[in-house]
């Protein structure tokens, strides 16, 4: 039943990942979402996906897969921008659950700069902190 769920999470994460517009400016050909399966012992997965529109409105996601149903935890999303050679936080933003957390927000941009999303993920059991994750989207450039 445990392997049933996370397949169908899994899905339901990817459909929504697939409805949102793919209309960035990126800069391989296409927009993608960046997801690693961890070898962590209590993370099965985290995410994090970009794509801006020609408007310049961006969209941020992000996706925890627990390993353990007990388990609970915060996910940290930044929208980051390139200044320098050095990532800086534009924007930010906070969920927290457990099984499974997703959040997509969104913001304006401002174009001639790189963008991306670094996700920080918390895990505890019981209140302690038992394992941390992050991942980084894609790198957009808006034009």
């Amino acid at each position: 039943m445990k392997k049933s769920a996370k397949k169908i999470l899994s899905i339901i994460l990817v459909i929504c990942i697939l409805t949102t517009g793919f209309s960035a400016l990126a800069l391989e050909n296409s927009p993608r979402i960046v997801q690693s399966t961890m070898s962590s012992s209590r993370i099965s997965a985290i995410g994090a996906g970009l794509t801006i529109s020609s408007s310049g409105y961006a969209t941020c996601t992000s996706s925890l897969e627990f390993a353990y149903y007990s388990d609970t935890g915060t996910t940290y999303m930044y929208l980051q921008r390139m200044v320098d050679g050095y990532w800086t936080n534009v924007y930010s933003w906070t969920n927290s659950g457990s099984l499974f957390i997703s959040q997509t927000a969104h913001d304006y941009v401002a174009s001639g700069n790189y963008y991306r999303v670094h996700v920080v993920a918390l895990v505890y059991t019981s209140g302690s902190l038992v394992d941390t994750a992050s991942q980084d989207s894609n790198t957009v450039y808006y034009s």
